[in-house]
């Protein structure tokens, strides 16, 4: 089959197991959002970046498409539940390599966390953390990564709240890996906010936005990308149920439309920086590693209360 064919195949299986994702998450909590204990909100997106150069030679690119939902339950005065799930489906395209590393890769996590609130100023956030991260057709259970966090929350005002902790979790062919959890939401002004996420394995993001009124926002970013994940049996010998990454820096610009109804679209651009491909033996000795070259990407998210 052509290479074009594989990344139709593979964009329309991604797509449907997306969509089947998605309405497997929301329709339980749609249901629990209709009495208005649950705050939920579903978000799809798509992402592409174009063809970039390896600095040892060959190209590539990629899409993505990805899926998630977040909803929230306030158990009593003390205590609140969060569930949090997003999938995300890459498609990559190598040339020049004489081999591919990997084609698609399938990631999807689950995050439950329970918050204890001491009094308005002070909480516990406590939660598990569960991740399949591989290629098509790679081994389930060699592709499953799981563990926790724990922070510790301050809120001050409507204006500002910061959570600080950990976030633990066990690697593939690699030590436990650990993180900051790192939660910010800063009203600098009635218009101007700073926010700073790093909840998963992923990496995080520091943003400042600008509102000009309740539907239009610009926004700038930049944050750490990380991706992790198993490969498939059907490759070359050394290649064979190995393991993969990906990391890079991403600087980031956004304008964001919101509508009455809550439902916003938002546009994005924005560049990678010092980006790396690493190919590891299922072992986890390194095969090969590449940098690539900066290159641009751009998307669309769109996000819905449920």
């Amino acid at each position: 089959m052509s290479d074009r064919y594989n990344r139709r195949f593979w964009m329309k299986r991604s797509l449907l197991g997306a969509l089947i994702f998605g309405l497997g998450l929301s329709v339980p909590l749609s249901a629990g959002a209709a009495d208005s204990a649950w705050k939920s909100q579903f978000f799809a997106g798509f992402q592409f970046q174009g063809e970039t150069d390896l600095k040892k030679g060959g190209d590539f690119e990629f899409w993505m498409v990805e899926l998630g939902l977040s909803s929230s339950w306030m158990l009593n005065d003390s205590w609140s539940l969060t569930l949090t799930g997003d999938y995300r489906a890459v498609g990559y395209n190598f040339n020049g390599l004489g081999f591919d590393p990997w084609e698609d890769v399938h990631v999807v996590r689950l995050r439950p966390t329970l918050t204890y609130h001491f009094n308005e100023t002070w909480s516990l956030m406590s939660g598990l953390t569960g991740e399949f991260s591989g290629e098509g057709g790679a081994d389930f259970g060699d592709a499953l990564r799981g563990g926790g966090l724990l922070g510790l929350g301050y809120r001050s005002s409507d204006r500002f709240s910061i959570v600080l902790g950990a976030v633990v979790q066990s690697e593939i062919e690699d030590d436990v890996y650990v993180q900051p959890l790192v939660l910010v939401n800063w009203g600098i002004t009635d218009a101007l906010r700073l926010s700073m996420e790093g909840t998963n394995t992923r990496g995080g993001e520091v943003r400042l936005g600008y509102s000009f009124n309740d539907n239009w926002k610009l926004g700038v970013g930049a944050g750490y990308r990380r991706e992790r994940f198993r490969l498939n049996d059907d490759a070359p010998v050394n290649r064979a149920d190995g393991v993969g990454e990906e990391e890079a820096t991403v600087v980031t610009a956004r304008v964001t439309y919101t509508f009455d109804g809550g439902t916003a679209i938002e546009l994005y651009g924005g560049t990678t920086v010092d980006g790396e491909f690493k190919l590891e033996t299922e072992s986890g000795s390194t095969i090969r590693k590449a940098d690539y070259d900066d290159s641009g990407f751009g998307g669309i998210l769109i996000k819905f209360p449920l």
